[in-house]
């Protein structure tokens, strides 16, 4: 069946009351795409139907989000500030922690490939990791979990530098495919990121953290959720001295009005991030 505009919105506004996400106009077409087959499918003859049924099923609203949720990624993706974490974040920790591991929580990690580019690095610099892969969509937890990917997560441009990490994992059809090993760094957890201030919701949020990866999600969000999330993630999440990247396109959107003062901006040539400031004794 056709869905209306007044229609689509109606649907638009469940998921940003559930999910935070604001979808852009281009994503909204891909939804009422899904609408109008879902629709049809159930036999619902109309949208207001089929959102208070939303309302009610769980599997109904988990099939919804995990359909309206963008998940364009790959590894590396951003990589000077991989760059960062191999040449600084991780010899440091090594320097001071030794075997100690070292957690990391990748935020909306959606299908896995910046945990995975993680866990890499890791490795590569001989750092135990404990790694969280966080997302709302359990489809793409899912393919976090198994470990194999497409030909597709790998980018001829950016990334390149740190192809040679993936060679040994090179499987037929050109997939990826890493080993129980790898695997074992990372563990999947279903996170919503606009839930993250319900007391309910704190015994899943990850603790302690020595660095967090939050990237390419607050497009989404309004200013007031960024804020939100940031203050949990700051007083709750991180640990003293810890680190968190957001995408280097959003770091001009993490202003005063929605840093905590926990949180300092730094910057070590052109990669910025927030430091967890000292606690003053």
């Amino acid at each position: 069946m056709t869905v209306s505009d007044e229609s689509l919105l109606l649907i638009i506004d469940l998921i940003t009351m559930t999910t935070g996400i604001i979808p852009r106009s281009s994503h909204r077409e891909g939804i009422r795409t899904y609408l109008s087959g879902k629709l049809d499918a159930l036999g619902i003859a109309s949208v207001k139907e089929y959102a208070d049924k939303v309302r009610t099923d769980k599997s109904l609203l988990m099939e919804l989000i995990n359909e309206s949720t963008v998940n364009e990624t790959y590894f590396f993706r951003e990589e000077k500030q991989f760059a960062f974490v191999r040449s600084k974040v991780l010899p440091a920790w090594l320097a001071r922690h030794g075997s100690q591991p070292i957690k990391i929580w990748s935020a909306a990690c959606s299908y896995g490939e910046e945990a995975y580019s993680l866990a890499l690095l890791a490795k590569d610099c001989g750092v135990r990791a404990h790694i969280t892969a966080s997302d709302i969509n359990t489809a793409v937890l899912s393919h976090c979990a198994a470990g194999v990917f497409n030909a597709s997560s790998i980018r001829v441009g950016d990334g390149v530098s740190f192809q040679e990490l993936l060679y040994p994992y090179r499987a037929p059809n050109a997939k990826i495919a890493f080993s129980d090993e790898i695997r074992s760094y990372i563990t999947t957890r279903q996170i919503n990121l606009a839930g993250m201030d319900n007391p309910a919701f704190e015994g899943i949020l990850p603790k302690m953290q020595d660095v967090v990866f939050i990237r390419n999600v607050f497009i989404y969000f309004s200013q007031e959720l960024r804020a939100r999330i940031l203050k949990v993630i700051a007083d709750k999440c991180m640990g003293e001295d810890s680190i968190l990247f957001v995408s280097m396109s959003e770091i001009a959107q993490i202003d005063q009005s929605v840093m905590p003062a926990s949180l300092e901006k730094v910057a070590d040539g052109n990669v910025f991030y927030f430091k967890k400031k000292k606690t003053e004794v």
